[in-house]
């Protein structure tokens, strides 16, 4: 397995409030990558403790007791969570967030396990096509989901960047979780809405697809995303399986 992750502040960002992590334990390798909200003091602060804490847990803790690799992960980003709540409640007026995608490979059993709050998103790519792709916890989904919203009225809906799940907003989250398994060859991507608010699917999967290399593919889709407009902070991670 192969993976390269790199993150840019765009063409009109002060601060770049993404972050990321990495860790290989044993069989298991841990991926997170947060996207501080914008809107929201110290979203760079958010994004960093998110990741941190997730790493951290992953490293310290025994992950043989929990019931699943799921529930593992999902306590990592509930601790993240309470630990983000807690410092933004300790200072009035103070408001923390962050988006977290979240992936366990298992290279022993040949798993995927993948948690996420927000609308940075994990892609499978699998004989050329994606195979899977999370669903942005948002404003906009949630209205189509209901029918209050047609998929010809998203195209011109002007609050595309609300988020309805996040970390370190609300004292208590849901992650929403699955198991994928895994193939020889897949190509993942985990990135944050810098990269997906510039590129639709079919310019990423044109990237994926025309390299093998991860470090080629993660610099080539940040600098695709830079010269359509670069308006957010990019993080692409980009594994080969």
């Amino acid at each position: 397995m192969k993976f390269s992750t790199i993150s840019n502040i765009g063409k009109h960002r002060k601060l770049n409030e993404d972050y990321y992590g990495n860790l290989e334990k044993g069989d298991l390798d841990f991926f997170i990558v947060a996207d501080g909200m914008g809107g929201h003091s110290n979203g760079e602060v958010a994004s960093k403790l998110a990741s941190k804490i997730y790493i951290d847990f992953a490293q310290n803790e025994e992950i043989d007791s929990y019931d699943s690799y799921l529930s593992f992960q999902e306590e990592a980003l509930r601790r993240a969570n309470k630990e983000i709540y807690n410092l933004a409640a300790s200072e009035d007026g103070l408001k923390m967030g962050t988006t977290a995608v979240c992936l366990i490979i298992d290279k022993k059993e040949k798993k995927y396990y993948i948690s996420h709050l927000g609308d940075s998103r994990i892609y499978i790519f699998r004989d050329g096509e994606i195979f899977y792709k999370t669903r942005d916890h948002s404003l906009l989904n949630d209205l189509l989901d209901s029918g209050s919203l047609t998929e010809d009225e998203a195209k011109n809906f002007k609050n595309k960047s609300a988020i309805t799940k996040a970390v370190g907003i609300e004292e208590e989250i849901s992650p929403e979780s699955c198991l994928v398994d895994m193939k020889e060859n897949d190509k993942l991507l985990i990135f944050t809405d810098g990269l997906s608010n510039e590129l639709d699917d079919m310019e990423i999967r044109a990237v994926v697809n025309e390299n093998t290399d991860v470090y080629e593919i993660s610099t080539k889709l940040i600098k695709l995303a830079l010269d359509k407009g670069g308006h957010d902070n990019i993080t692409v991670t980009t594994i080969l399986i």
